[in-house]
């Protein structure tokens, strides 16, 4: 939404320079919910030639300092911060700096400044004097957003520079300074009728520098000249026309009331915050999960120089793991095959990979993977005691289905869990997804059999197993799901062989497909699209659902949606790579540009709903 700020100087003096002082409510009587009034100053606020080292604030009530170092925003920057401290109900600021001459400064407290007693925000409070005889009044104004979500950007300087070039954002400090509030708006006061170039910074060391790779950024193409212009404004007063004698009726009356006001002609700017892609790679985590699985987290994508070796005896067998999955990651999960490693309680192991820095060089670090053993057979112990208490209360019960052979001829269970993700009411179009607790070695396809349950006739159903791309513990099974229709599936016993040699218990259940009235589509007409782009189907979390590749005015059907909300998001893919890709400073690029549907919709069983996007 386009925002306009008025100017109001005079009367913002008028106000600060009144000696009324609101009135305190009695013992007793309602809460205070108004902030500190600002009553008189030393100089006044707005002065112009002055040359002192200090400046002084009075207020109504006694106030309080919340966080004011990191608040107190000052433009043109200044060197070292003001020291600001109390002297009962004045605010006294001392000016540590040599001040440029015939410069306007602004000294922006934002949300520092409260009552003493209730907490009440005077929100941005702004002390204003210029050091010559000219006071610079007007600014630029407008919205710092996330480049990747749209969403506001909170608390980071917007800075103005004459010139900017490579350099310039991590050497120089700013000509002038704003700050973001909570919805991303900023008002960069006071600057001169001369162009400015815009780069907005979230500081992670405080220093107004660009000088650390993980900090946001945005910045301008090209220059603004901010400047004034006249904007007519209409208000309608409410006007008491007549009151009767007994005063019990009051006629009212509408006035016009026309008159001009000074606006910025800049006032609508957006700027796109992102950070650029780097790659300072590091180790950040290890973790043994099981006695034979462990886990290594990077910060980043590793790359082929990625290598593992075991520090213990030479003896045990060269292939003595298994990474699980074979496209490049952040994490490496692997899978410990020989009995005789992973049953030590410590596993020390030497990692390599490559190192992203100023330069780039292979790191090896020495690892030490620890499993706790005494601590996972107490909690084995501890579910087989829930195990045997279930049981001995079906005896007690009476339960005809109480399995009563003695326990030594019970058969033991298979290492080789199998889990799945069937619900009783299966989803139309959704694979069978079958997971292994260890890597499976072999697969016998031809043994697994499902089935279409009518009339209590079985119908062998025609079905494909597909392995995941990443893990060797996942399978899907890929078939023509119909509405309203009983299934069984049925997964023998030895249907899978894990890496370890163990076998699969037998799985067998049945389910339901729901009917095409569970769900909903939507149908979206997307115009105005002018690049290359990819379309997203979002959840209310913006969990990507679904991905589209349009380079043209498309319109897409999304069928087999279950009632839920959802959101429509579209990005350039300029470069084709089918993701999205952040800016780079050094070579002037922004972000791909990023777009939002305008509305969540809330899909509706048994709906079809259309929706026209104009992407602009």
């Amino acid at each position: 939404m386009k925002s306009v700020y008025i100017i109001a100087i005079s009367a913002a003096i008028i106000l600060f320079t009144s000696s009324c002082a609101k009135q305190a409510s009695p013992t007793g009587g309602p809460k205070d919910t108004e902030p500190p009034v600002p009553l008189r100053s030393m100089p006044v606020n707005y002065a112009t030639n002055y040359k002192g080292k200090k400046f002084i604030v009075e207020f109504d009530e006694f106030i309080d300092l919340k966080n004011v170092n990191q608040e107190l925003i000052v433009s043109p920057p200044v060197e070292k911060k003001p020291k600001v401290v109390m002297r009962g109900k004045k605010m006294v600021v001392r000016i540590n700096n040599e001040l440029k001459d015939s410069t306007t400064y602004n000294f922006n407290f934002f949300n520092s400044i409260t009552d003493l007693n209730e907490g009440n925000v005077l929100e941005n409070f702004q002390f204003e004097f210029s050091t010559g005889e000219t006071f610079d009044s007007t600014y630029l104004g407008g919205q710092l957003i996330n480049s990747f979500n749209g969403k506001p950007i909170d608390g980071a300087y917007i800075m103005l520079y004459r010139q900017l070039d490579d350099s310039t954002p991590r050497t120089t400090k700013p000509e002038c300074v704003g700050k973001t509030n909570k919805e991303g708006y900023f008002i960069v006061p006071n600057m001169r009728p001369i162009p400015y170039y815009i780069f907005a910074l979230k500081d992670m060391n405080n220093n107004m520098l660009f000088d650390l790779p993980n900090e946001s950024i945005a910045f301008s193409d090209s220059s603004f000249l901010p400047s004034f212009r006249p904007m007519e404004v209409e208000d309608t007063l409410h006007l008491i026309e007549s009151i009767s004698r007994n005063k019990k009726d009051t006629v009212f009356r509408d006035s016009i009331h026309r008159y001009t006001i000074m606006v910025t002609t800049i006032d609508d700017i957006k700027l796109n915050m992102f950070t650029e892609e780097f790659k300072i790679q590091y180790l950040h985590d290890i973790y043994r999960k099981t006695d034979r699985q462990c886990a290594i987290a990077f910060n980043t994508e590793l790359d082929s120089e990625f290598k593992i070796q075991l520090l213990m005896d030479s003896t045990y067998n060269e292939n003595w793991f298994l990474i699980e999955g074979s496209q490049p990651t952040d994490s490496v999960v692997f899978w410990i095959t020989d009995t005789a490693i992973f049953k030590k309680d410590t596993i020390k192991m030497s990692v390599s990979y490559t190192m992203f820095d100023t330069i780039n060089y292979v790191k090896t670090d020495t690892l030490n993977f620890i499993y706790d053993f005494a601590r996972a057979a107490k909690v084995e112990k501890e579910k087989e005691k829930k195990g045997k208490g279930g049981k001995l209360l079906s005896k007690i019960i009476g339960d005809e289905n109480t399995d009563n052979q003695p326990e030594e001829e019970v058969k033991k269970e298979s290492e080789l869990k199998i889990a799945h993700n069937i619900k009783q009411k299966h989803d139309l179009k959704q694979p069978i997804v079958l997971t292994a607790r260890y890597p499976i070695k072999n697969l016998n396809i031809n043994s697994i059999k499902l089935s279409k349950i009518e009339d209590e006739n079985e119908t062998n159903v025609k079905f494909e197993v597909e392995k995941d791309s990443i893990s060797e513990r996942i399978f899907r099974i890929n078939f023509e799901t119909e509405e309203a229709t009983d299934y069984k599936l049925i997964v023998p016993e030895g249907s899978f062989t894990d890496i370890y040699g163990n076998i699969n218990d037998s799985l067998k259940t049945t389910f339901s497909t729901k009917t095409l009235d569970n769900y909903c589509s939507i149908i979206m007409n997307i115009k105005g699209v002018k690049n290359r782009s990819i379309v997203q189907l979002l959840d209310s979390k913006e969990k990507a659902l679904k991905e589209f590749s349009i380079s043209a005015d498309t319109t897409l059907t999304i069928e087999y949606l279950n009632a839920s909300t959802y959101i429509f998001k579209l990005f350039y893919d300029e470069n084709g790579n089918g993701v999205w890709d952040t800016g780079k400073y050094s070579e002037h690029r922004q972000p791909e540009k990023v777009f939002y549907y305008g509305e969540t919709i809330e899909g509706k069983a048994g709906w079809d709903m259309e929706y026209t996007w104009i992407v602009e």
